[in-house]
């Protein structure tokens, strides 16, 4: 999206797993890094990543990092970043994933730094809590221009379904919540699977938890889908329970491709994107509210249809060209004012 604009866009990995396409320069930091992962390997990267920034004479950096440890974060400052513009991005309404526990540690190492959030519940989360104030909004994007109309169905799918999406990882997406909901909804009885794209730690649980409920044929593991877009398209609906997101990617990538959602108003996200034309938004965390929305929604097919007509229209503000366009006035702006 940068790289459109006309920025050169350089991409720091410090793991060696590239699971997407990227238009950038790569330092695979991750090649560098040895098995004990020692404080020398880790110093010597460190000082990798420094040249780097000062030979290819980087402007801005925008800092994806968890950032737990105070020190850290002090030493990564005065050492690495001490003569580059830095943007520290949150990308999850988990604030711990991001910044020391502790308000006033916090406030030291980042009153005077420019924050670059998703949604504007995460800004008012972090105004909140850390009494900091520098904080921009730019929602997550995406290119509606690379969405059809319709996609073919996966030929090994004979029956309707209702679709599941993300990292199969403890404690965010509740996909055994959801399991749980779908095994009290009406779903089953009539032959509707609930289908699950995504792998992690908690798949085998997940699949013993299924087969628990007498489901384990009509909860479905797909697995890792490289192009999910017909099986997202081709879905009654998309429904995400997870007890916090950022913005999610999920739903926008479920109406791109004109399906409806059914989502719990976890922070943050959900409703900032569906806006009542477009899916059903329950209370965070009220599965009961959940099984009653997927029956609705799974039922009434006038409303799946009003949902469909509109999907699209209703993230339109998130394409890529508009955001692409807020992300180059930002960075103008921290370039001319930091």
């Amino acid at each position: 999206m940068l790289s459109d604009k006309g920025f050169n866009v350089h991409l720091v990995t410090i793991t060696n797993t590239i699971g997407y396409k990227f238009k950038a320069q790569l330092l695979n930091l991750g090649l560098h890094k040895n098995e004990r992962n020692d404080l020398l390997n880790k110093a010597r990267r460190l000082q990798l990543f420094k040249t780097y920034l000062k030979v290819q004479e980087i402007d801005i950096v925008l800092d994806f990092r968890m950032r737990k440890s105070a020190l850290k974060e002090f030493l990564i400052q005065k050492f690495l970043y001490r003569k580059v513009k830095t943007v520290y991005m949150v990308r999850s309404s988990h604030l711990d994933y991001y910044f020391p526990k502790t308000s006033t540690l916090t406030r030291k190492l980042f009153e005077t730094k420019p924050i670059c959030v998703l949604t504007e519940g995460i800004k008012l989360s972090i105004e909140d809590r850390f009494k900091l104030k520098n904080i921009s909004v730019i929602p997550n994007a995406i290119n509606l221009k690379d969405y059809q109309e319709s996609y073919a169905i996966p030929t090994h799918i004979e029956r309707k379904y209702i679709l599941a999406s993300g990292r199969l990882i403890p404690g965010v997406k509740q996909v055994d919540k959801l399991i749980e909901a779908y095994a009290k909804s009406k779903l089953p009885q009539v032959n509707i699977d609930l289908r699950i794209l995504g792998r992690g730690e908690t798949l085998d649980a997940l699949k013993a938890l299924a087969k628990k409920m007498g489901l384990e044929k009509q909860v479905v593991f797909e697995g890792f889908v490289k192009d999910p877009e017909p099986y997202v398209a081709n879905a009654l609906y998309t429904v995400l329970c997870s007890k916090f997101e950022g913005f999610p990617r999920v739903i926008l990538e479920s109406l791109a491709c004109g399906t409806p959602v059914v989502a719990t108003d976890c922070p943050t996200g959900p409703a900032e994107i569906l806006d009542g034309t477009n899916g059903i938004l329950i209370p965070h965390n009220d599965f009961e509210a959940l099984t009653q929305a997927m029956n609705k929604l799974a039922f009434d097919e006038e409303l799946r249809n009003q949902f469909k007509v509109s999907s699209r229209s209703g993230i339109c503000k998130f394409d890529a060209l508009k955001i692409a366009n807020q992300w180059e006035h930002y960075l103008n702006q921290v370039y001319e004012s930091y």
